[in-house]
């Protein structure tokens, strides 16, 4: 039990983790900082196929569907803001479509998971 309540706890928080750092991206004191917004996007990604790494090689997904599905979900919408987000920086002019390819893919990723848990 107490194994299934930390590990819970660790999806909480990372999501929690993930969730600032898109808050971060949209926030307004970034909104001049475009380099600074890639950089967070980035380690924003890096953070999300990690949790999934572990999501895997822990077997959550079996101990706790319900959970991994939740942060899954959460993933997937704040990928979205920030895909919408970073194509309006690119119509700016910025080269952000590495960034926007890789964060469809990973929402593409998540919702087959999502569909074999």
């Amino acid at each position: 039990m107490k194994y299934s309540c930390r590990a819970l706890e660790y999806l909480n928080n990372v999501t929690s983790s993930v969730n600032a750092l898109g808050g971060m991206v949209l926030s307004d004191e970034l909104q001049d900082n475009i380099e600074a917004q890639y950089r967070i996007i980035a380690e924003l990604i890096r953070l999300e196929q990690a949790t999934d790494h572990f999501i895997i090689n822990m077997e959550l997904d079996s101990e706790l569907p319900q959970a991994v599905i939740r942060n899954k979900r959460r993933f997937i919408k704040i990928n979205s803001r920030l895909i919408t987000h970073s194509e309006k920086i690119q119509l700016q002019g910025y080269n952000f479509t590495e960034l926007i390819s890789t964060l469809k893919l990973e929402n593409d990723t998540l919702n087959k998971e999502i569909s074999f848990i």
